[in-house]
Parts: C-alpha cells; sequence; structure tokens
C-alpha cells in the first residue's frame, strides 16, 4: 500500500509560517542561493517522492525565483538532461527520483554525470522514517514487504531500506540521508549544505536521501541568511595561498625562460567552470610566442587566435604538421585542466620525449619538475585551493616583459591548422548518400559564433577534431563514458539551460540513428516546454556503425529497425500539424551543399541524412585499427 500523501497547504508568503518553513521548501531555497541561475528542475513523480515534489510550489519559488517542475520521459533520461543543464548553466543541477525503480533507472547518467564532470544534486525520495525502524525492530512474524524494496533473502528477516544506498558511492562525491533525529542541532540543514558545497566543488554528483515523511516537518528560515560558501582557498589559510604563489613563480620563471613554449587548453578547465580567468590569462600571452592548443574534449579556446595552432590529439591529430608542432618543437608544455581518458590523449599516445619541461595542472595537484604537489588532502578530502586560483595568480602576476627570448622577437608561430576540403573529386563521391566526409566540409561552413555543438557517441564523433570552431562554440559531448542515447535528453536541458539563462545561443546536435533510438520518446519533451529550438541532425546509417567497423559488419547485433520514419516522428509526438517543428531528409552531398535551414527555422529543425552503412571519418578506421594513422594522410 502506497504512503498517505498529505497536501501541502498555499500559504502566500514565507513570513506565514513565523521563521519557520517545510524543510522541503528550505532546501530548494538553499539549491537557489548555492546556484542562482537554475531555473529548472528534473525528474519523474513517484508516491515517496511527492511531498517533497510539493514544495516546488510554493511562491517562494514558483513565483518569486521563477523555478519549475521539467517532468521527463523516465529517469534515464532525465539524468541526462540534468547532466546537460548543469554544463550549460555552469552550476549544480538537481534531479529528483523516487526509491528503488527511480533512482536505480537514474544510476547510469550519474555514473557517466561522475566520469564526466557534471555537477548534479540527485534527490531520492525513500520510504517513511517509520517503516525504516519498524523493520530494524519486528521480528519473523512481523516481516512486511513494500513495492520498490528488494526482499531479504532470508524471508523470516525484514527488508533492509537501505539497500540501494551503497550502490552509488564509487560514482557520487558524497551521499547523506535525512533523518527525524536530524532535526535537532540543524543536523539535517548542515547536511544539505555539505551536500551542495562539495557538488559544486568537485563538479561530480553528489546524493541526498529524503524519506517520505520528512519535507513537510518546518525548520527554521533564519539558516537562509547564512553564506554557502564554496571557496576552497580559505581567506586565512596563509600557508596554502603561499603554495600557491610558489607555485606560480615557479611556473611563471619557466614561461619567461622558455624558447618554444606551448599551451594546452584542456577538458577540465571548462568542466571546472574557469574558461573565462583561462582565456584572460592566455590573452595576455605574446601571440608571436606562445603556442595555444586545445584537447579532443576541450575546445576550449578561442580558434581565431593568432597563436591558436589546433587541437591536438596524439597520433591521431588532424594533421602531422600540427602534432609535430607539439611534439617537436615545444620546449616547455603547460596543460591546463588535464583529464586523464583515451579519449582525450587519442589512447594515450600523446609523445613528450622531445619536451624538456612539461607541466601539468588538474584540480587535485600540479605535476611538475618530475613530481606532484598535491593539492587535495587524500585523508580530509579537501583541497587547499582549486584550479582557478592558480590561474588567477598566474593572470594576476603575469608580467610579459620579463620573456628573455620574446624580446628577441622570436617568432614561434609557424603553423596553424586550416581545414581541409575533403574528396573535392566529385567522381569519389556515392551520389546515393551523404558522405562522412562532406559533413565535416558542412559543419566547417554551418557553424557560427557562439553556437552550441552536441554530438552524440556516433561516428561523426570521431570527426569533431576535424572542425575548426568559430569564436564562443562550446562542445559537448559524451565521448569518454560513452553511453550512448545521450544526447538527445542532453540536449533537452541545453535547451532549457539556455532559455532560462536569456542567452539564446543556436544549439545544434548530430545524433546517430542507433543511439537516437535508446531514448527518442524524449522529443516529446522537447514539444512539451518553452525552450530554444535545436537543430537535430540525424544520421541515418541502418545501425551501430561504429560497432560493424570494430567488429561484425553484417552481424545481426548491428542492425536495428531501419525503416523508421525520422521525420514524422515529432508529428507522432504531438506536433502533427507542424506547429514547433519541420524536417526534412537530406539524400546525398549534393543536397547536403545545397542545405543552409528549413524555412520557420526558429522551430525544432529536424534533418535526416542518409549515409552510407560502413562510412566513417578516417581517423575512427585509424583508431579501430583499419588504416594508418589520419595524420599521415597528406594535405589536399
Amino acid at each position: 500500500m502506497a504512503p498517505v500523501i498529505t497536501r501541502l497547504q498555499s500559504y502566500s508568503s514565507i513570513e506565514e509560517y513565523d521563521e519557520q518553513i517545510p524543510l522541503g521548501e528550505y532546501l530548494f531555497l538553499r539549491v537557489c542561493q548555492i546556484n542562482p541561475r537554475l531555473k529548472s528542475v528534473f525528474g519523474i513523480p513517484g508516491d515517496f517522492n511527492l511531498n517533497l515534489l510539493e514544495h516546488l510550489y510554493a511562491d517562494s519559488l514558483l513565483r518569486e525565483k521563477g523555478v519549475k517542475f521539467v517532468g521527463l520521459c523516465n529517469e534515464l533520461n532525465a539524468s541526462y538532461t540534468a547532466d546537460g543543464y548543469s554544463k550549460i548553466i555552469q552550476g549544480l543541477s538537481v534531479l529528483i527520483t523516487t526509491f528503488g525503480v527511480g533512482e536505480l533507472s537514474a544510476l547510469n547518467g550519474i555514473a557517466g554525470a561522475f566520469a564526466e564532470y557534471a555537477p548534479v544534486l540527485h534527490i531520492v525520495g525513500t520510504t517513511s522514517t517509520k517503516r525504516a525502524d519498524y523493520a530494524k525492530t519486528c521480528g519473523a512474524q512481523g516481516v512486511q514487504n513494500f513495492h520498490h524494496l528488494v526482499q531479504n533473502k532470508n524471508s523470516l528477516m525484514a527488508p533492509n531500506h537501505d539497500v540501494y544506498k551503497p550502490l552509488v558511492e564509487p560514482f557520487s562525491v558524497i551521499q547523506e540521508s535525512l533523518t527525524m533525529d536530524g532535526f535537532d542541532n540543524e543536523e539535517n540543514l548542515k547536511k544539505i549544505d555539505r551536500v551542495l558545497i562539495k557538488i559544486c566543488q568537485e563538479n561530480r554528483p553528489g546524493y541526498l536521501f529524503i524519506p517520505c515523511d520528512i519535507p513537510d516537518i518546518t525548520v527554521s528560515k533564519a539558516r537562509l541568511e547564512e553564506a554557502i560558501i564554496t571557496q576552497e582557498l580559505a581567506e586565512d589559510d596563509i600557508e596554502s595561498k603561499q603554495l600557491v604563489e610558489n607555485i606560480t613563480d615557479r611556473i611563471l620563471d619557466k614561461l619567461y625562460q622558455s624558447s618554444k613554449p606551448s599551451i594546452i587548453g584542456d577538458a577540465l578547465v571548462s568542466r571546472f567552470h574557469y574558461d573565462e580567468v583561462f582565456t584572460k590569462f592566455i590573452s595576455k600571452l605574446p601571440s608571436n610566442f606562445v603556442k595555444l592548443f586545445t584537447t579532443n574534449m576541450a575546445r576550449n579556446i578561442d580558434e581565431t587566435l593568432p597563436n591558436f595552432v589546433g587541437t591536438y590529439f596524439g597520433k591521431v591529430s588532424p594533421t602531422t604538421e600540427l602534432q609535430k608542432n607539439l611534439e617537436q618543437d615545444t620546449d616547455l608544455l603547460i596543460d591546463f585542466g588535464y583529464l586523464n581518458v583515451e579519449t582525450n590523449t587519442a589512447g594515450y599516445t600523446r609523445d613528450y620525449s622531445n619536451i624538456k619541461d612539461y607541466i601539468e595542472i588538474h584540480p587535485d595537484y600540479v605535476f611538475m619538475d618530475n613530481e606532484y604537489i598535491a593539492v587535495k588532502d587524500t585523508a580530509t578530502d579537501r583541497r587547499r585551493f582549486s584550479m582557478g586560483d592558480l590561474i588567477q595568480s598566474l593572470n594576476q602576476k603575469l608580467d610579459t616583459t620579463c620573456f628573455i627570448n620574446n624580446n628577441k622577437l622570436i617568432n614561434n608561430i609557424s603553423y596553424k591548422f586550416t581545414p581541409r576540403k575533403w574528396h573535392t573529386d566529385d567522381a569519389t563521391i556515392d551520389q546515393c548518400v551523404v558522405p562522412q566526409s562532406k559533413l565535416i566540409d558542412f559543419f566547417n561552413d554551418y557553424l557560427q559564433p557562439n553556437d552550441i555543438l552536441m554530438v552524440e557517441t556516433c561516428t561523426f564523433l570521431f570527426a569533431v577534431p576535424d572542425l575548426k570552431f568559430p569564436p564562443g562554440v562550446t562542445f559537448l559531448s559524451q565521448s569518454f563514458y560513452g553511453s550512448i542515447g545521450y544526447a538527445i535528453p542532453a540536449t533537452l536541458g541545453v535547451s532549457l539551460a539556455e532559455k532560462d539563462l536569456g542567452t539564446n545561443r543556436r544549439i545544434i546536435l548530430v545524433q546517430g540513428d542507433g543511439s537516437a533510438q535508446m531514448t527518442v520518446q524524449e522529443l516529446s519533451t522537447f514539444l512539451r516546454h518553452d525552450l530554444i529550438n535545436p537543430k537535430i541532425f540525424l544520421i541515418n546509417n541502418e545501425g551501430y556503425t561504429v560497432e560493424r567497423i570494430i567488429k561484425g559488419p553484417t552481424r545481426s547485433y548491428n542492425d536495428i529497425q531501419a525503416s523508421w520514419k525520422w521525420t514524422e516522428l515529432l508529428k507522432i509526438f504531438g506536433d502533427e500539424h507542424g506547429a514547433r517543428h519541420v524536417a526534412a531528409t537530406l539524400k546525398n552531398a549534393a543536397e547536403l551543399e545545397n542545405f543552409r535551414s528549413l524555412p520557420n527555422n526558429d522551430k525544432i529543425e529536424l534533418i535526416e541524412l542518409i549515409m552510407g552503412k560502413m562510412d566513417a571519418p578516417e581517423r575512427f578506421s585509424y583508431i579501430s585499427g583499419n588504416k594508418p594513422p589520419v595524420a599521415s594522410v597528406p594535405l589536399q
């Protein structure tokens, strides 16, 4: 039997609580304090979280803060949506699920958020404290089993109401459970603060487990007047400030003394939201002297800067010249925000053996002079300072007159990546499909400044290093964790974030057909909400082409139902007369070259691309072992 739900009484203002407000309302107000940009909360209702969800409709949140609940088709999709939202809103997002069936469905998305650094607060509504307490004391004849809760293996023992909680420990940075005892000494409120702060500092998911009989209990609203501080470098921590100074001086001294310095803007600069201060720092560097690179998962440097060389991706960098420019023509390399995963390092094919001096800056450590300087204390799991503190210190202390070799007017910028035109001989193009190579050409022309480019884990993801981005383009994918189906609901989160921020950037999604079939029902949620309408390019290559190239090109396990009417889907999901969307199919290279936009392009655009079943970017053919490195292919 489901728990009895008591509907929250409507109040016109929090003053009517006489300095007391329900814990559920307090929680959401505290969330808004730590991330004022948040306007959307994601989730699926279930009987164990309904009491909590009711508090989202309090005037203090709905009217004063403009916060809205966004319901999704399932919890996995909701976790992807919260992930995408957090990356654009540049702060904590909120996912609410119910006990067992809901929280377990979301685990894959939360694991992806952990792997790819997305700060998602996952709130789980659990069984009541009374039921959980009873289960701890009842005897064999009093055993009671409840829906969503798996029974004990021993039929004569009560179920463990905490059975699911240990599952999330490996891929979340903090987990707290609110309790009845926690109302003493404001312990529940302290737990809320600890969770919010830790998620924001680590930019990874954290958990709050809230029993269904907790949200309506009132707490003092006075604690909302206390500042919630995420700054990691304490004002009175003289020792840590001195450490920042010392590291700063050592890095700058190496930079001043170098002859051929290079800097990599890596992925964790963006994931920890330090793009602005990083951009200020690299913009002050002598543009004739310091070479700038970015990585496959970062793309966080203005690629029109005169000293930007290109995307370095080990042995599969876009060109041999680009690869050599970093590996063989650099004496000092500084990697800001290093993300240690194989999809960011081209399977660890980076070769720094000819580079005299290498510095690696990570949120948890600095590697310099062949030693690791710990930033995070493993005993306390706290950082002494943030990566942003160090970049800010470098920016403030940088003195461009101190570059010894730059005073000699040395110009180290001898090469800049320029996208090649693929297959210029039309005779090589299959006129019956859109070639992957021509799709690269298309997006090099199609992208505009400040676009958001979303790419699913599909064949085209391996072509992104061949794109040169206009200024301000944001690139998002899940290229490391690689849970296919991520991109459609993540784009929903991005579209809602852009609407909530009011920045209204153009959103472009490149999606594979196989991965789309995982989460395609979330297209219906696009139609339910006021958001920035994306432009969706759907690659129809009849199945899992990435897997076909790896193994089993003709095996049935790489097949999908390939006769979907993709351009009809948004009609089926409710937009029968095209009020919110337009759709078209492009069948060959000529149609792609002539395409720029569909009529009524303020609507959702769904453009189906008919592509070859075994066609993939050359880079992926090398990674899968079928061709030589892309970088060895001569420029045309």
